[in-house]
């Protein structure tokens, strides 16, 4: 597995070295076709600019002796080393035997580019040269073109013009050293570039990474380094794991807070079925009845305090079936009625039912639609003076079902906190049954907020309608 810097660097050496070698070979091969065709063009030019001398100096020599041609021939190379146009280019003349005779003979070449290898080389390709076409003789790392001129019709004796690419050859490796140092530099800068920009990149990871361990290991606030990533995904990634640390820290203490809380109210039921289980047994208590009605009591406390933790703990974990419906409001709010008149008899209240003339049909799931409004009811009931008030409403593509007291309505201190897990107001019983309707409420895809009207407490249940 590669490391950041190994995945930044890695592909920028490739690029630098492959692209430029690249680029190196189609140039030198582009340069090279070039200049050849260059030379042999300019090759042609001497040819065709000393025709006229060789014509003049070296008329019909067909029967001519070959001593009687080394004067013409000398006099014809002088011509051509005095030729500005012919500063690069050799003459070798040949007789009807394809023997070299001048200017070697005479000692013209002691100074210039002939040599006993391209002697030898052009002594072995004469006989297959065709007259006036340039060819190209490589050796070493030397390249000539070969150009050969007949005197006579019949081919021999024969001028051979031969041009030394040294010049072509000096401009290439000049290039070449050239391009080669450019892309070692930009090699070279390359790989700096590569190494700071994962610099840049690998520090704030690893800052991350130490973030994301203590995170994990529950230190949710270990600190932040204060530097600045002008990087912009960087930086909202630094920003969303603290963000993500608040939240898990948040979560991590109430987690903590709900366990105590829970133990504390678990604690206080069983101590008290404890108490008086050890009396019944021990025969300290004279109302054996009595004592067991607390315990049957305390059970069923203790019972519905389990439930309720519960309910609570599938829906805020996600594992409750979540299965919604198509429902009929009006007539599910009228069943609850009926479920809560007894209670509603126990604290001697009324409760009060206002639907609208048609159906209000919304998406929920019975069991957690029930809890929730049978919980603010009961909430209600317990601090109502006669009338707990239920309103079903209907605004554009909502529901909302309107819940009220007419009782001396929440606290001002109590309203940013009465949903939260055992918080318990004046009068509270586990503190668990507004938690559960909010978080039932909110699985459902609704939303549920509580106030003080002018008589007393409102809550307002909204849902997402749908047509009927």
């Amino acid at each position: 597995m590669k490391t950041i810097k190994n995945a930044i660097v890695t592909p920028f050496v490739i690029m630098i070295t492959v692209f430029p070698l690249i680029t190196l070979l189609l140039f030198n091969l582009s340069v090279n076709y070039y200049l050849d065709r260059n030379a042999r063009t300019e090759l042609r030019g001497v040819v065709k600019t000393m025709e006229g001398v060789v014509k003049k100096e070296l008329p019909d020599i067909r029967n001519t002796a070959v001593a009687n041609l080394a004067a013409p021939f000398a006099k014809l190379y002088r011509a051509l080393r005095s030729s500005q146009l012919a500063a690069n280019t050799e003459m070798l003349f040949y007789s009807q035997n394809q023997e070299l005779f001048s200017p070697l003979r005479d000692g013209y070449i002691s100074d210039s580019f002939i040599n006993n290898q391209l002697l030898k080389r052009l002594s072995g390709k004469l006989p297959s040269m065709e007259d006036n076409q340039v060819y190209t003789i490589r050796i070493g790392g030397d390249k000539y073109f070969v150009l050969l001129y007949p005197v006579t019709n019949a081919g021999s004796p024969a001028v051979i013009f031969v041009s030394h690419g040294d010049k072509e050859l000096a401009l290439v490796r000049f290039i070449n050293l050239i391009l080669i140092s450019i892309m070692l530099i930009g090699a070279l800068l390359a790989v700096l570039l590569a190494h700071r920009l994962s610099s840049r990149i690998t520090r704030p990871v690893g800052e991350l990474c130490r973030l994301t361990r203590d995170i994990g290991s529950g230190n949710f606030s270990a600190p932040l380094q204060t530097s600045n990533h002008d990087i912009l995904e960087l930086h909202i990634l630094k920003q969303s794991i603290g963000e993500m640390s608040a939240q898990l820290e948040t979560y991590d203490k109430s987690q903590k807070a709900f366990l105590q809380n829970a133990s504390h109210e678990l604690k206080t039921p069983l101590m008290s079925i404890q108490g008086y289980a050890e009396g019944i047994i021990n025969g300290v208590l004279p109302d054996v009845k009595h004592a067991s009605q607390i315990i049957h009591s305390e059970s069923q406390r203790l019972g519905k305090l389990v439930e309720e933790l519960l309910t609570l703990s599938r829906i805020e974990s996600q594992t409750y079936s979540k299965e919604l419906s198509q429902v009929n409001l009006g007539n599910i709010l009228k069943e609850y009625v009926q479920r809560l008149g007894g209670l509603a008899a126990k604290h001697q209240c009324e409760l009060a039912l206002v639907l609208p003339n048609k159906p209000v049909y919304v998406a929920a799931d019975d069991t957690l639609l029930s809890q929730a409004v049978i919980n603010i009811v009961s909430n209600c009931l317990r601090y109502a003076k006669s009338t707990v008030s239920i309103t079903l409403l209907e605004d554009e593509n909502s529901a909302v079902i309107r819940l009220a007291d007419d009782g001396d309505g929440i606290p001002e201190a109590d309203l940013p906190h009465i949903f939260e897990r055992f918080y318990k107001g004046k009068g509270g019983n586990f503190g668990l049954g507004l938690a559960i309707a909010k978080s039932a409420v909110e699985f459902m895809g609704g939303s549920i907020r509580a106030g003080n009207g002018q008589t007393g407490a409102v809550f307002e249940i909204t849902l997402s309608s749908s047509p009927g």
